[in-house]
């Protein structure tokens, strides 16, 4: 399923606009139904549009590409910091964690504390970093394609990986956020992975620095509803804050 709507909205990107019946001509073993089941889905991340038996591509989500691991590692470095040692102050021993993929996630596996955890991660340079300097953690690696933008394994049957895994806390970074998008990430495959972790687990802290707001990726992959815990800076905004908090998310600030 995952395989086959990304291989749809490559085929629409590609040709920015195409009639519903070529969609289902991709796919002959599968029935109209479920192709239009795969666009709606596609079309409510937020990647394409739908009209009159046919789909087009968003633009509106493609105008923001994403940026390589190496030029966000940089960027917000204190914030990212103070966010990084927030979350991991309320990580207990025993439990079983997700650390998602990304720059702030990276700080906050160099911040985790040295106790008996068991780590589940799709990110292979952060499973090192806690391998390295966390001897009494547990890591597991979801398995898949590695993505050089993001340092981030996704496809080819991690979400089955998840699906073993009891996750006690997530803890989620997302690529942009906005009200009408929600929170967003730039990779389909990604979006996927995020989804199923968020699924899967008891509880999900979001780490997000205010830069990420008002930023609409092609995939959202979470609403504020599907988050327990926001961890942000003091740069969220009033509207932004009261907005998330009518959602029943309980924010914490790192400054």
């Amino acid at each position: 399923m995952v395989e086959r709507r990304a291989a749809l909205l490559e085929y629409i990107q590609g040709r920015g606009e195409v009639a519903n019946d070529k969609l289902f001509a991709l796919f002959p073993d599968k029935t109209p139904k479920t192709i239009r089941r795969d666009l709606e889905y596609l079309e409510q991340a937020g990647a394409i549009l739908r009209s009159h038996g046919k789909a087009r591509v968003n633009k509106q989500f493609l105008a923001q590409p994403e940026l390589y691991y190496a030029e966000r590692e940089s960027e917000n470095v204190v914030i990212k910091n103070q966010l990084a040692a927030l979350a991991a102050s309320l990580v207990n021993d025993r439990r079983s964690i997700f650390i998602d993929s990304g720059t702030t996630m990276m700080a906050f596996a160099q911040k985790l504390p040295d106790i008996n955890l068991t780590v589940l991660t799709a990110a292979p340079n952060i499973a090192l970093t806690i391998a390295g300097q966390k001897p009494s953690c547990s890591i597991f690696l979801t398995g898949g394609s590695l993505n050089p933008k993001t340092l981030s394994c996704s496809g080819y049957g991690n979400t089955e990986t998840i699906k073993l895994f009891n996750i006690d806390i997530a803890f989620m970074a997302t690529s942009g956020f906005s009200t009408h998008a929600g929170f967003t990430v730039g990779e389909h495959f990604e979006c996927e992975l995020k989804r199923a972790v968020i699924a899967k687990a008891d509880k999900v802290f979001m780490l997000m620095d205010s830069t990420k707001i008002g930023k609409s990726m092609p995939f959202t992959f979470a609403r504020p509803q599907d988050i327990d815990v926001l961890l942000c800076d003091n740069g969220l905004g009033d509207e932004n804050e009261a907005y998330l908090i009518s959602k029943n998310i309980q924010i914490m600030k790192c400054n």
